[in-house]
């Protein structure tokens, strides 16, 4: 008995301590999930935006878009991008040419969503403070989740950076003393930034969605 009670004594604390770092490992990866899906779902609608804005928006990117997004938790109702492609569905916004074969002829494309040119297109998307404030726990996971997560995180600071630019850029073209030549010049770089904005943000949707996928991430 005093045996048995001795090494019932060493044990407890690895016990007590593996179920502890369980607890807190399901935790932060719940918040994580959630952070991610939220951003996740603001980087498609950017993409979304920019697309309609170019008149570049196509069935194919649609779907794209759709089953990404389901394939990483979301569900009807639970942000903009779903609402948002499926009202694009719905009145056939997406180019014709890229529209799946019907028996009737689609409906014209209307004209692409094009705000007025002093208007500035919205590229901000909530950040990732929660992953952020918890790097140092990351050796709950995995080396290859560690490396996801930290792409993640730099991309969405690369993707804040061309948000910045394009507000740079578009308020330069406010000066009072620009020719006309000069704000051509700084609009062509508002829509560069959006072009290189909405592959970022592209790129963003699809590795959390290849990050949410992961086993180490399913909190069930």
């Amino acid at each position: 008995m005093l045996f048995v009670g001795w090494a019932l004594g060493i044990l407890s604390s690895p016990i007590t301590d593996a179920i502890r770092r369980s607890s807190v490992k399901k935790r932060i990866t719940r918040a994580i999930r959630t952070e991610l899906q939220t951003v996740q779902d603001a980087l498609a609608v950017v993409v979304l935006q920019v697309a309609r804005h170019r008149g570049e928006l196509t069935y194919s990117l649609l779907e794209a878009l759709l089953s990404t997004l389901r394939a990483s938790g979301h569900v009807a109702g639970s942000g903009r991008a779903l609402k948002l492609i499926d009202d694009l569905l719905l009145t056939d916004v997406a180019s014709p040419a890229s529209a799946p074969p019907a028996a009737t002829p689609p409906a014209a494309a209307p004209p692409p969503d094009t705000p007025p040119a002093r208007a500035l297109l919205s590229l901000r998307v909530p950040g990732v403070p929660f992953l952020v404030a918890h790097l140092h726990r990351m050796d709950f996971y995995p080396h290859e989740v560690q490396r996801q997560m930290l792409e993640i995180r730099a991309g969405t600071q690369a993707f804040e950076q061309l948000g910045d630019e394009a507000m740079r850029y578009h308020m330069m073209t406010f000066g009072e003393d620009l020719d006309r030549e000069a704000r051509a010049a700084l609009l062509a770089n508002v829509e560069e930034c959006y072009v290189r904005a909405a592959g970022k943000a592209s790129e963003l949707v699809s590795q959390i969605a290849a990050l949410l996928q992961a086993h180490e991430m399913r909190t069930r």
